[in-house]
């Protein structure tokens, strides 16, 4: 984890993101991801962002390949821990790559946003089908009004 945390680059603005997003009572942050959960899960702490997400209703390559599956097999559990149904219309992709705006569209049309964080310009994430991109993730205040946009339309 040391190793991690030298080469490793955590997003300005993940954080405090994460945390904002975590003490909303109407949202429940967790993880879609390519890694294998056990490689996840120690990225994460190797970052301390662990305790911000949901860990346990999360999707990851472990469970399936093919990354926009993830998306309902996170949400299937979330449903099961929470007794909500998640879908489209309560679920939102926060990412910063061509394949994060993918795994949104192709996961059951699930709403996306794009994060221009220097890996994918702006214009190529909503060319891909972002529905907002922002800069970064640094204005938290921006970033939950597009959440609570996107969850409302």
């Amino acid at each position: 984890s040391d190793d991690l945390r030298q080469h490793g680059k955590l997003m300005p603005g993940a954080v405090a993101a994460l945390r904002a997003v975590q003490g909303r009572t109407d949202l429940m942050p967790t993880v879609v991801t390519g890694n294998l959960k056990a490689n996840a899960m120690l990225k994460l702490a190797a970052f301390g962002l662990d305790s911000y997400l949901d860990t346990e209703s999360g999707g990851y390559a472990s469970d399936d390949h093919h990354r926009p599956a993830l998306v309902g097999i996170a949400q299937k559990r979330a449903q099961a821990k929470y007794g909500v149904v998640f879908d489209h219309s309560n679920s939102v992709i926060i990412g910063d790559s061509l394949e994060d705006v993918r795994t949104g569209r192709d996961g059951g049309g699930v709403p996306v946003i794009g994060i221009a964080s220097g890996t994918t310009s702006a214009a190529e994430l909503e060319r891909a089908g972002a529905d907002v991109v922002l800069r970064s993730l640094e204005d938290v205040e921006e970033l939950e009004t597009a959440i609570s946009e996107l969850l409302s339309s």
